[in-house]
């Protein structure tokens, strides 16, 4: 191991080092300051290759515990056996072992002295360590942040933390250049300490102390006013201090609300005028200059909705029952459970007053649509390049449904059709929680079957579902100009027109005869064909809002080869965009002559 000093850092300014950590790591564990430290726990996983040992990543926790008088070097190994990896020649281990709080002050003042970290027996190798200044890490708000997946128990006040960082990670390079043995590596390691080390590949290699703060606890309160009050009460062996206590809102990237207040003991009641809360708070020590607390923005609960439904999958429930193709080619019946509407109910308490809401939480873009096109993170092409686009063949597809009728794959499954049926309930899922308003999907391949293995699950009563196709099968991307026999352009017109009538007549049969009862089913299958609109390629879910950005995922693939082969479904970023793109297509395609089939509302059907 080597510190970065002054000679090697020419014409540059060194901030920070090692002698500073030091000086300042001795004065946060002075007893009373940040809690009493009696103790520093060590946990260091470690990797070996051949008699070399490396640092993985090694955190130092300050608590009150006591260390035992000696040290079993013999048994501070978690792992009974070492963690090994798919094709990597080195193993893995975890070490865990306590030192008393001046033994590890001393360990800290030799490594400055010797530039050598060593706190237990073994010769381990670090990388280019150099000192960096002393962080507050709050404990997790609404969002988990990836420090307290590796910073022990920061539930309460937060922590205090140094770091020796390693700049070079050269030991570590065959994890971070295949970012799959760093997902294996974090699994195994977190199956035996709660330390995620895929969420913060960027401290591999450092040493991080960690000194919590428990010399006093606080609380925080909201009143009807909208006035903030926390409260604090001293650790019993602390003679209490002053601290300054500030609060601010940001609303919006502007500072809405400002105070502060200086208090030993007891109560201070800030004015933010923010009954829902909001408040970013921090609590000073003006005595001995140091950050005793942070918060993220803290919510409250002012009211709440309150409504009475019965809700069950009884003979009085709602269910839609329609039949499908399964593995074997058997025609199988599938309940879906519908889940009615929302209704306002009765509303306990009263909402905070908020003028800009909800339309500043509900902006629908994160950015103009033309900074996004200038940025190529949202640009459509093929839209205005030929106002009469070729008509994309058209033909009916063999692709049976990837459904098993069973909650889960059947156990005599392929691997394939397992893969497919595991992935499809993803979209089930995915239907399941953001399906509300909604759904529609995208596939130029999308055929009567994709149709009913996937929108026909959405659980939501009357919700508009939509599909939309080109009617392409995996026979026509395939084919090539020599397997085509020469005919004239008003031939290949003519037969085209055949072949979406007969698509479409097929698709339709298929859908009529499987549709069952189409309980709670608002759904529209449609195709583009000729020279309307604009060919496709992509494909994605969406999930359109009313108030709102719409929610939208790429699939990667299409339905009918869904999770058969690799693909990735993943979110996408600017998911209104993409609502927008379907809504402009779906628009130019009204008419007969592009819809393939639409279920008829319950209320016509029951006339």
């Amino acid at each position: 191991m080597a510190f970065l000093d002054g000679q090697s850092m020419l014409k540059k300014t060194i901030e920070w080092d090692l002698a500073r950590a030091r000086a300042k790591l001795i004065e946060l564990m002075e007893p009373g300051v940040l809690g009493f430290y009696n103790s520093v726990e060590i946990t260091e996983i470690l990797g070996f290759e051949g008699k070399k040992i490396f640092n993985v990543l090694t955190v130092a926790v300050a608590e009150t515990a006591e260390a035992p008088s000696e040290i079993d070097w013999n048994a501070i190994r978690l792992n009974q056996d070492r963690l090994k990896l798919p094709k990597v020649s080195c193993s893995f281990g975890v070490m865990r072992y306590r030192l008393s709080a001046s033994d590890f002050l001393q360990r800290v003042t030799e490594c400055e002295l010797s530039g050598h970290w060593k706190t237990s027996n073994a010769d381990i190798t670090f990388g280019a360590l150099a000192s960096t200044p002393p962080q507050f890490i709050p404990p997790d708000a609404d969002q988990p942040h990836p420090w307290n997946g590796i910073l022990k128990n920061n539930f309460f006040e937060g922590s205090h933390t140094l770091e020796l960082f390693d700049t070079t990670k050269e030991h570590l390079r065959f994890l971070l250049d295949d970012s799959r043995r760093l997902t294996q590596l974090a699994k195994v390691v977190g199956q035996i300490v709660p330390i995620k080390l895929d969420g913060m590949s960027d401290r591999l290699g450092n040493i991080i102390i960690q000194l919590p703060v428990t010399v006093f606890s606080t609380v925080v309160r909201n009143s009807p006013g909208g006035e903030h009050r926390l409260g604090i009460a001293w650790h019993p062996d602390v003679t209490p201090r002053k601290v300054q206590i500030t609060a601010e809102i940001l609303d919006d990237a502007a500072l809405s609300s400002f105070d502060s207040a200086v208090i030993t003991t007891g109560e201070a009641t800030l004015e933010l005028n923010a009954r829902g809360g909001g408040g970013r708070i921090r609590i000073w020590d003006m005595e001995k200059r140091v950050l005793l607390g942070a918060t993220p923005a803290m919510r409250f609960f002012t009211s709440v909705r309150m409504s009475m439904r019965i809700a069950g999958e009884g003979a009085s429930a709602k269910n839609r029952k329609f039949r499908f193709t399964n593995f074997a080619g058997n025609e199988c019946e599938k309940t879906i459970f519908l889940k009615e509407p929302s209704e306002p109910g009765q509303l306990i308490g009263s909402p905070p007053e908020r003028p800009r809401e909800p339309w500043v939480a509900q902006r629908v873009f994160s950015d103009s649509i033309s900074s996004l096109r200038a940025r190529k993170e949202f640009v459509q092409y093929g839209l205005d390049a030929d106002p009469n686009p070729p008509q994309a063949p058209v033909t009916a597809t063999d692709v049976q449904a990837a459904d098993t009728g069973q909650e889960g794959p059947p156990v005599d499954a392929q691997p394939k059709l397992k893969r497919k049926a595991a992935a499809l309930e993803d979209l089930h899922e995915l239907m399941r929680q953001h399906g509300n308003e909604g759904v529609w999907l995208w596939d130029p391949y999308l055929t009567a079957d994709d149709v009913l293995r996937t929108l026909f699950y959405c659980p939501h009563d009357g919700v508009r579902l939509l599909a939309l196709t080109s009617g392409k099968t995996i026979s026509d991307s395939t084919k090539t100009r020599e397997d085509q026999e020469p005919i004239d352009e008003r031939e290949r017109r003519r037969q085209a027109r055949e072949k979406a009538k007969r698509v479409k007549r097929l698709q339709a049969e298929k859908l009529e005869s499987a549709k069952g009862n189409c309980l709670g089913l608002e759904l529209e299958f449609r195709i583009r064909e000729g020279g309307a609109g604009w060919a496709f390629h992509d494909r994605f879910i969406i999930f359109p809002r009313a108030q709102g950005s719409a929610l939208a995922w790429s699939l990667g693939t299409s339905i009918n080869s869904f999770g058969a082969e690799h693909h990735i479904l993943q979110k996408v970023t600017h998911g209104e965009a993409i609502a927008q793109a379907f809504q402009d297509l779906w628009g130019q395609l009204q008419g007969e002559k592009y819809l393939i089939w639409k279920s008829v509302p319950d209320t016509e059907r029951a006339v």
